[in-house]
């Protein structure tokens, strides 16, 4: 067992956002003119931190999916995969997302650690 929150806590430089995004409709009290979805940044609160993918993680990626461009996500907080993530005005997809709650000790059940593989995809 090990205590990640002050290992995440030294890396956690930069806030971290998930991207909630709401399609855009038709308003048929507006004559049924488009109205465009919209974007919102909700920070994830406590600690969380980006880091780069190790060149181990690289190498016993089976399908190439990773590239240096994506990173690992370390956090306490349960995001679905497809997520989009924003982090230093990059964002990202939540790939893949693996639990961790079984070797950390400063973790509750209801607030387990998870890591998460994110791929980068385009910039704001």
């Amino acid at each position: 067992m090990f205590n990640f929150k002050r290992l995440i806590k030294k890396y956690s430089k930069f806030p971290v956002f998930i991207l909630e995004e709401k399609e855009g409709y038709r308003d048929p009290d507006q004559g049924g003119i488009w109205i465009p979805g919209t974007t919102k940044e909700i920070e994830i609160k406590g600690v969380a931190a980006v880091v780069p993918i190790s060149n181990e993680d690289l190498k016993f990626d089976e399908g190439g999916t990773y590239s240096i461009e994506d990173r690992k996500l370390y956090c306490y907080k349960e995001i679905a995969k497809g997520t989009k993530i924003k982090h230093k005005n990059k964002v990202y997809t939540v790939l893949e997302r693996k639990p961790y709650n079984d070797f950390d000790e400063g973790a509750l059940e209801d607030d387990g650690l998870y890591i998460y593989f994110i791929k980068r995809g385009d910039s704001n």
